[in-house]
């Protein structure tokens, strides 16, 4: 048996009341008041969850690899199938030439060229003709003009058609004649070649070195400096009864002197050859001065060649009075058989023919 009283039976637990879910304000300016109560029945809904922005982006970029594929591979080898348009051929133009050529009062109608001819060119000539009419001698006035061309500085020398000098002049007391004068011209000096950059030597100690100075190296590339050609200035003088033609013009070639020819002359010595030179005038010899007597001529031993011959060579100072005592003056070149005398100018190293009669 129970020992005791027996124990009372606990009462039950009251229910805990469920309290209702609280309603969600509205917010203003919407109306949300029919959803707020039907979530109040139905509960509340569990909230969306957010994608990442990675795949957000992932669309974008496949659209632009798309563009650009499209753009740079597809429309490009569509157009390069298609033909090329054919480039319209250009016909060349007929040269462009003067319509008329005057001749003093009058006109000569100009050449005309085709097509074919688009490289031609009109070039003036050079050539100058001077007519002096209404002459009293007109010979006489020839060989003054003549003397007039050979004191002229530079000086012309009377030529044949080969523009090799002639001592003989011709007779300007006939009614008709023609006489040729001529001068060299200076020859145009050429333009120098720059030399290819990257060529010059890095180390200057090399390029100065007395083995680089022995044995140069000539690029082989290196064309050669082609020489201009020898030019002179010619007038041609040819009279007539009351008239004289002066006709200047520019030819090619050079003014010579004729090839000494032997003879029974037989050889001048060295003193004989500073005699003669002695017994010229300074302007024969084309210095200043009206004597010989203010000038000291000296023969040097040795001869040397010109035009093929032996000549022998007499220097021309200033006299021991002078203001410049014994100062070279020029140098000259007579031919051992007496019949030519030459000039060395000392600027130009040239050698040119005196008009020298023995």
């Amino acid at each position: 048996m129970p020992i005791g009283k027996p124990k009372e039976p606990k009462a039950p637990k009251k229910e805990k009341k469920q309290k209702p879910p609280k309603e969600k304000k509205p917010k203003k300016g919407k109306g949300g008041a029919p959803e707020a109560a039907e979530q109040g029945e139905q509960g509340e809904q569990p909230e969306k969850k957010k994608l990442p922005l990675i795949f957000l982006l992932i669309p974008a970029v496949v659209i632009v690899a798309a563009a650009v594929i499209l753009f740079v591979f597809i429309l490009p080898g569509r157009n390069a199938d298609d033909p090329a348009e054919p480039t319209p051929s250009v016909e060349p133009s007929p040269p462009v030439l003067p319509s008329e050529l005057p001749v003093g009062e009058n006109v000569v109608p100009g050449m005309v060229l085709g097509s074919d001819e688009y490289l031609a060119q009109a070039v003036p000539a050079k050539t100058i003709t001077y007519t002096y009419t209404d002459l009293v001698d007109a010979g006489k006035v020839a060989e003054t003009y003549v003397g007039q061309l050979k004191g002229a500085d530079p000086k012309f020398s009377m030529v044949d058609e080969e523009f090799v000098r002639v001592k003989e002049s011709p007779d300007f007391t006939a009614p008709e004649g023609m006489v040729l004068m001529a001068r060299n011209l200076p020859k145009p000096e050429p333009e120098p070649t720059a030399s290819p950059e990257g060529e010059e030597s890095a180390d200057p100690e090399a390029s100065s070195s007395p083995e680089a100075e022995q044995s140069p190296e000539v690029p082989e590339s290196q064309a050669p400096v082609e020489e201009p050609e020898s030019k002179v200035l010619t007038v041609r003088i040819q009279w007539s009864p009351g008239q004289c033609v002066v006709t200047a013009d520019e030819e090619l070639g050079k003014v010579t002197s004729p090839k000494p020819q032997q003879t029974s002359h037989g050889s001048i010595s060295m003193s004989g050859a500073q005699t003669r030179l002695e017994g010229m005038s300074p302007a024969q010899l084309e210095l200043p001065g009206e004597s010989m007597d203010a000038y000291e001529v000296m023969a040097m031993d040795g001869t040397e060649m010109v035009n093929g011959a032996a000549c022998i060579r007499l220097n021309v100072y200033n006299g021991k009075n002078a203001e410049n005592s014994y100062q070279f003056m020029g140098g000259y070149l007579m031919s051992i058989d007496g019949q030519h005398l030459y000039r060395l100018d000392p600027v130009t190293n040239e050698i040119h023919e005196l008009d020298y009669q023995p």
